[in-house]
């Protein structure tokens, strides 16, 4: 019986992650196989899953629709592929009059499209997603509530107490933690005013934004020295405003992506440190249990993030692809089997070691190490 129920919460914990991943997989392939079609590219397959196919189906377009025993991932499979990967070409199999229906016959600027259709379709897919949840439930941000002063701190000195909500700097609204911070930038250095609620009172109060340093010098303050509380509100906007929300919230996310991308790469203490399957697995868990909103946005959030690491200028992902193409754009010539061999080993190497990266941060994250260790002691009986 706790066996049985063992595996009951562990394929309870599963579910969702594989949900998620197998919806944001098909918008991607479904990217590459929408524009493939639209550039006269048979497919042969489109899967959910790898491994031997569970069920399935032949449109008249001659592509095989399967759902495959392994449902971790998916792929397109097109006309001329030797593999599920779409990174060799085997034409001998194709009849002469078919030829032209394979991906290796089209443009460069073709292909690249087809490549680029998967991360397109996830970015828009993210974005739909942000969109009808900030027009349905509204645009999510933090109340700025004071839950803490810091002594000898601007905040202090005008008299904000923990309980306070915040609702004017300088003369300006703010209902939002973003407000506040530029409305804090935008009057630094400056004598303004902040205008607050405390109970079902306004009070206004003179700030000076700044301090004299020794020299008599003006130095210019850009914070309060207040700590606010998290709660989360929801702002009701139009569609217009939701799409735009949700367009400058990709756009801001991707930014932060390659930021964190870039010190990583060279050793800055503020870098990703990216994980691997458990830790999505265990966000998006947590993101099951609190409900609808961590949900949506944690699978808007892993949407933008395939997007992303599939752009990267690697042979075997679609940035890979794209960026083989482009150099044979610019040359007007295809490149040699041997380059291009040569490119997918390296990109093979570099993959591989990105998944070892995340696989052993998560080693690290969640101590798995010292938990084996534990587990083998307590089975040779040692205390």
């Amino acid at each position: 019986m706790f066996f049985g129920e063992k595996i009951l919460d562990f394929g309870a914990s599963v579910a969702p992650f594989l949900v998620v991943l197998l919806i944001i997989v098909f918008v991607h392939e479904m990217g590459h196989f929408l524009i493939a079609r639209y550039n006269g590219v048979q497919v042969s397959t489109f899967s959910i899953g790898y491994g031997p196919e569970l069920c399935g189906f032949t449109d008249k377009h001659g592509t095989r629709w399967r759902i495959s025993a392994i449902p971790v991932g998916g792929y397109v499979m097109m006309l001329g592929d030797a593999d599920a990967t779409s990174v060799k070409q085997n034409l001998d199999d194709v009849n002469a009059e078919d030829h032209n229906k394979t991906l290796l016959s089209k443009t460069p600027l073709q292909r690249i499209m087809v490549s680029f259709g998967g991360p397109l379709f996830n970015l828009l897919f993210s974005i739909l997603v942000l969109a009808e949840f900030g027009a349905w439930k509204g645009i999510p941000y933090i109340r700025t509530s004071v839950q803490s002063v810091n002594v000898g701190s601007v905040a202090e000195k005008c008299g904000l107490q923990p309980g306070d909500i915040i609702t004017g700097i300088a003369g300006k609204s703010v209902s939002k933690l973003s407000e506040m911070q530029k409305c804090l930038k935008y009057a630094a250095g400056t004598d303004t005013e902040i205008r607050f609620m405390r109970g079902a009172e306004e009070h206004i109060s003179p700030v000076a934004l700044y301090e004299i340093a020794k020299d008599g010098k003006k130095v210019a303050l850009h914070i309060l020295g207040v700590a606010l509380a998290g709660e989360m509100v929801f702002e009701q906007v139009s569609v217009a405003k939701a799409m735009l929300y949700a367009v400058e919230y990709c756009g801001v996310y991707m930014k932060s992506i390659a930021t964190g991308l870039l010190k990583t790469v060279i050793k800055k203490k503020d870098g990703i440190k990216f994980g691997s399957v458990f830790s999505i697995g265990k966000d998006l868990n947590k993101s099951w249990q609190q409900g609808i909103v961590p949900l949506l946005s944690y699978t808007a959030v892993l949407s933008l993030s395939l997007a992303f690491f599939n752009m990267l200028p690697i042979p075997v992902l679609d940035g890979g692809s794209i960026f083989l193409n482009t150099i044979e754009l610019i040359i007007r010539r295809p490149l040699s089997a041997a380059a291009i061999n040569a490119g997918y080993t390296v990109g093979l190497g570099l993959v591989a070691l990105i998944m070892f990266v995340a696989l052993w941060n998560d080693v690290e994250r969640f101590g798995f190490i010292d938990k084996a260790l534990e587990f083998a002691k307590r089975l040779c009986g040692k205390t």
